[in-house]
């Protein structure tokens, strides 16, 4: 399979979580493959807005997600703003409120085929990535 495919960040993010619920999981089932129509994909199939097996419940949770997450992320970063003053950490937080937010609202689309405990890991570790990186991006640019 890795010979056939090109190495992106998608497929790294499918190995890793493929890791992780083989690990917790090890007799999980892959869901059903998606339509295919004469060996290939059907039209209806290919432009979705939504990956397979997403339910519109679990669309509107993920925007629940970002726009929440936004929200907590941007009051808790001026609340330190307000407590602590000017810092790198509330500017960061401050930017990274939406990506980070993003990146947990995949747990429930993107990668809803994977166990819950992989969903969680992965979503969790990317956001808090996002923002330490953001930071680290803040840091520097006061260097400077």
């Amino acid at each position: 399979m890795l010979t056939a495919q090109r190495l992106t960040v998608r497929t790294a993010l499918d190995l890793v979580a493929g890791a992780i619920d083989a690990r917790i999981n090890p007799q999980l089932l892959l869901p059903a493959q998606s339509r295919r129509l004469n060996g290939g994909t059907t039209m209806l199939t290919r432009f979705q807005c939504a990956p397979e097996g997403v339910s519109v419940q679990d669309q509107w949770r993920s925007a629940g997600w970002m726009v929440g997450g936004s929200i907590a992320l941007m009051l808790l970063s001026l609340g330190l703003l307000g407590v602590v003053g000017p810092n790198s950490f509330s500017e960061g937080l401050l930017y990274s409120a939406f990506p980070a937010s993003l990146m947990l609202s995949s747990e429930c689309t993107y990668l809803r085929r994977y166990s819950g405990a992989a969903r969680a890991v992965i979503s969790v570790a990317g956001a808090v990535l996002v923002i330490f990186t953001t930071w680290a991006a803040v840091v520097v640019a006061n260097m400077i």
